[in-house]
C-alpha cells in the first residue's frame, strides 16, 4: 500500500553472495547474547519480499528521538517523508551458503545511540563477500534501545523487557560511567565470539529471536583463525579494548573511533599486537581524540597500522543514516556523494581484510585508485568542538 512506501535506500552489496540475516538472542537476562547475524546465503538472486525492515520496533525510534531531543512522531514522519519505510537489502533467514569453504568471522560494535541495524550497508557488503558478521546490540544502555526476554513465559507471550538509552550529562560523572560502559561492551564482544565458537562445534543453542534459521547449519563453517573485531565511534574504542583483552581476534578495523574512554590507558596501545586499520571521517576528530588515537597508531613499533581519512565526510558517512535521512551534521560543509563515500570506505576495509585474511574471489578495488584524491593517509584536523558519539 502507498502509505507503507517500502523502500531500500541502502546501496545493494557488490559481492557474489546474496546476504542473509537473522537475529540471534540467548538467555533470559541482559547478560545473554543479542546480535543480528549477516552471512553469505545460498540464494542465487535476492528476494525483496523477504528483506528486513531497517527499524523493526517503534521503541528504537523513540530511543533515537530521545537522543536527538525531539518528539518520536516527528522523527517517524520525517523518515517517512524522506525515504518511506526503509528496508535492508538482506534476505531474512535465507539458508546459509552450501559451499564447502569456511567463512571468516566479524564481530561489530555499534556507536553511542546506535543499534544492531545501524550499519547494515557495511554488514551486507561484508556478507556478500563471504564474511559472517555478528552485529551486536549492546545492553550497557548506550544503544538507542534494546531488549531481552525476562523469562520463558515472557518469550512465549512475545513480551519484551526494554532497556532504554541512558542519556548522560557532561559533568565529572560522565567519564567513569563511560569507562564502565566500555568494559561491559568489550565483555559482550568476547561473549559473542564464545557463542559463535559454540555454534561452530555443533553445540545446540536456543535462539529466542527466531526459529526460522537453523543455527546448526553454522557447524564447522566459521573460520576463527581470521576473526575480525570492528566498530564505529564508541564501538571503535570498544574494539580496541576487546583486541587488547581477547587475542582470539586477529585483525581490528576501527571506524571513526571516539577515543575518550581510552585516554587514561597508557598500557593498552603498546599491547595490541594485531594489525589495525583506522578509517576516519574529516570532521569528527578534535586534538584530544587525535592525540589518543595516535598512540595506537604508533605503538607497538613492530605492529602493522594503517590510517586513512576520507575527505568531505562526516561521522554519519560510516552509518546508514546518510541514506535514510540524508546529511544533517556540519550542515554547511561541502560533502561527498554518500554512495561514493560508502564505496571508498568499504574499499579500504575490503583491501585491508583481503591482505590480512584473504578471500577466495576477486574484489574490485578500482574505486580506491580512481578516487585517490578523496582520501589521505593521515589525520585531517578541523573540529574544535568536543565530539561525543
Amino acid at each position: 500500500m502507498f502509505w507503507r512506501r517500502k523502500t531500500c535506500p541502502i546501496p545493494k552489496a557488490s559481492g557474489p553472495y546474496v546476504p542473509g540475516c537473522v537475529d540471534v538472542m540467548t538467555g533470559y537476562t541482559p547478560e545473554g547474547c543479542f546480535f543480528r547475524l549477516f552471512y553469505p546465503s545460498s540464494l542465487e538472486k535476492t528476494n525483496e519480499d523477504k528483506w528486513v525492515p531497517w527499524v523493526d520496533d517503534v521503541a528504537y525510534t523513540r530511543g533515537f528521538a530521545l537522543i536527538l531531543g525531539i518528539y518520536s512522531f516527528m522523527l517517524r514522519l520525517y523518515v517517512w517523508l524522506v525515504t518511506g519505510t526503509p528496508y535492508i537489502p538482506a534476505v531474512e533467514a535465507a539458508p546459509l551458503s552450501k559451499r564447502k569453504e569456511k567463512f571468516p568471522v566479524v564481530v561489530f560494535s555499534h556507536g553511542l545511540g546506535a543499534s544492531k541495524f545501524f550499519y547494515s550497508g557495511t554488514y551486507t557488503e561484508l556478507a556478500s563477500h563471504g564474511f559472517i558478521v555478528a552485529a551486536l546490540e549492546h545492553r550497557d544502555r548506550s544503544a538507542c534501545a534494546t531488549y531481552y526476554y525476562a523469562s520463558p513465559q515472557d518469550h512465549l507471550k512475545s513480551k519484551r523487557t526494554w532497556i532504554k538509552h541512558h542519556k548522560m550529562g557532561f559533568g565529572p560523572e560522565n567519564f567513569p560511567a563511560r569507562v564502565k560502559q566500555l568494559k561491559v561492551r568489550a565483555t559482550e564482544c568476547s561473549r559473542t565470539l564464545d557463542l559463535l565458537e559454540q555454534l561452530n562445534v555443533g553445540q545446540e543453542i536456543k535462539n529466542l529471536a527466531s526459529d526460522e534459521f537453523s543455527l546448526e547449519s553454522l557447524k564447522g563453517r566459521l573460520d576463527f583463525d581470521k576473526a575480525v573485531m570492528m566498530g564505529h565511534s564508541f564501538g571503535g574504542a570498544t574494539s580496541l579494548l576487546t583486541l587488547y583483552k581477547d587475542p582470539r581476534f586477529k585483525v581490528g578495523v576501527i571506524l571513526d573511533s571516539w577515543m575518550y574512554t581510552l585516554k587514561d590507558e597508557p598500557d593498552i596501545p603498546g599491547s595490541i599486537k594485531q594489525p589495525l586499520l583506522f578509517i576516519n571521517t574529516e570532521t569528527f576528530h578534535i586534538d584530544s581524540n587525535i592525540t589518543t588515537m595516535q598512540k595506537f597508531v604508533n605503538a607497538p613499533h613492530d605492529a602493522e597500522r594503517e590510517l586513512h581519512t576520507i575527505r568531505m565526510t562526516t561521522h554519519e558517512n560510516q552509518t546508514d543514516t546518510v541514506f535514510i535521512v540524508g546529511y544533517w551534521l556540519d550542515f554547511f560543509m561541502k560533502k561527498i556523494d554518500p554512495v561514493l563515500g560508502s564505496k571508498i570506505n568499504h574499499g579500504l576495509i575490503m583491501r585491508y581484510l583481503k591482505r590480512h585474511i584473504g578471500v577466495d574471489h576477486s574484489i574490485d578495488l578500482k574505486i580506491l585508485e580512481s578516487q585517490r584524491q578523496l582520501y589521505v593517509d593521515d589525520f585531517i584536523k578541523k573540529s574544535t568542538k568536543p565530539r561525543r558519539s
